[in-house]
């Protein structure tokens, strides 16, 4: 399957890799994708990142090429494409699948089979994406929104739209589902060589308009957040109730290692990120704590960021589904429940899952456990002169996916008190 580009963000989560050659984000401008039948656009890739090198994905399209981009669009890189709507008030009625059209992708897929995961609704779609002219839809929502679209006309390829999911993820499905990623790869291959043979002579001319910048509002003071240029990472630091505690503003991450952070009261890491990009900053964040400051790190499967002192994780399986389980408890302990923070929010604010566990340093302040004693979240004042507060949480994603009630309540709380923590 070596006709098949999968755009990666070097997350250190095991990835799926068997559907073809992963590619490397920010090597984006210096891949040959003139090879590759399919492109896959992942939902954590970076939009800034491809909202500046959008010339590339639109010359890939104008040969003929196929790009299957699964998420939630916040940034214009995608010719024809507008930005994610979310469902107004998503329920279980909202996020059924009520219509499939007769396609090759969905043939023989029963639209219950795309609703449901164990009996569980939201993964399919959680919104959609307004539709380009001429716009070829394949799955509709409850309410008539447009969960999955194909568009030939914006390009001379083809894009292949999809709200929320990840479609190529439904190879280890249950029930007839499992049919569509690989009918999904068939068709594209099929459609690649098909828009390749009928190219016309001359390309399509590429939109001239430059990328909006979220990133030129901030200060030097107070608490800032790195952020990765995800969909997910966006909505959670940019919504005003959160954004409010970020008074340093937004650190983009590729220029991260450029950037002097001594002067922040704080710093957050959110989970899934691009790892060789943050571990190329790590002597800034360790200037950061070295000059007093805080530290916040999250992790979402993969490692805690191996540059920060004193950190020692170890892989756990993550259990998805254990509140499926009548009498269902996942355990969440605290040793020290009168700590500030439990003024902000309790530990069922903190249960949704969790990605490993941790070893803290000697004289941490352990806030979250299981009932092994194994830590979730710490605090840590004695391994530098400044405080890291390390979890194995992962809020900012699922807050950012529109999914799990739990982790908006998470940084509900959270987000002021560490905001508080970091100004003291």
């Amino acid at each position: 399957m070596r006709d098949i580009a999968l755009l990666d963000m070097d997350i250190r989560a095991p990835e799926r890799s068997d559907h073809g050659d992963r590619v490397d984000c920010y090597a984006l401008d210096r891949t040959d994708l003139s090879r590759y039948a399919l492109l896959v656009v992942p939902a954590t890739v970076d939009q800034e990142h491809l909202a500046r090198h959008r010339h590339v994905i639109r010359d890939y399209l104008d040969e003929g090429g196929v790009l299957l981009f699964g998420g939630q669009l916040h940034r214009d890189w995608l010719p024809g494409a507008s930005s994610f709507v979310p469902l107004p008030r998503p329920s279980l009625d909202a996020y059924r699948v009520a219509w499939i059209a007769d396609h090759p992708i969905f043939a023989g897929v029963e639209p219950d089979d795309l609703t449901f995961r164990r009996g569980v609704a939201g993964f399919f779609a959680r919104g959609h994406h307004p539709l380009p002219p001429g716009a070829e839809v394949l799955v509709r929502l409850a309410g008539g929104e447009p969960a999955t679209y194909v568009d030939r006309t914006s390009t001379r390829g083809t894009i292949l739209v999809h709200a929320s999911g990840d479609l190529l993820g439904y190879d280890r499905a249950d029930g007839t589902s499992s049919r569509l990623s690989g009918q999904l790869i068939d068709w594209a291959r099929a459609e690649a060589r098909a828009r390749r043979a009928e190219l016309p002579a001359a390309p399509s001319p590429a939109p001239a308009a430059a990328p909006r910048d979220p990133l030129s509002s901030r200060s030097d003071r107070g608490l800032a957040a790195v952020y990765g240029g995800s969909a997910p990472h966006h909505r959670a630091l940019t919504t005003p109730k959160y954004a409010q505690h970020l008074a340093g503003g937004l650190r983009y991450l590729p220029e991260l290692a450029e950037t002097d952070l001594t002067g922040l009261d704080g710093l957050i890491i959110p989970e899934r990120l691009h790892h060789d990009t943050l571990n190329a900053a790590a002597g800034r964040v360790s200037d950061l704590l070295d000059a007093g400051g805080t530290v916040i790190a999250f992790t979402g499967g993969e490692p805690v960021p191996e540059f920060l002192p004193g950190v020692r994780w170890e892989h756990r399986p993550t259990n998805f589904w254990w509140w499926l389980e009548p009498g269902a408890d996942l355990g969440l302990r605290t040793p020290d429940p009168e700590h500030p923070l439990f003024d902000h929010l309790t530990l069922r604010d903190c249960t949704w899952h969790y990605h490993g566990v941790l070893t803290p340093p000697d004289g941490a302040e352990v806030l979250v456990t299981l009932p092994t004693g194994e830590a979730l979240l710490y605090v840590d004042r004695v391994s530098t002169p400044g405080t890291l507060v390390v979890a194995t949480l992962d809020p900012m994603h699922h807050y950012g996916s529109h999914f799990m009630p739990a982790t908006e309540r998470f940084l509900d709380g959270f987000l002021p008190w560490v905001a508080a923590e970091a100004t003291r």
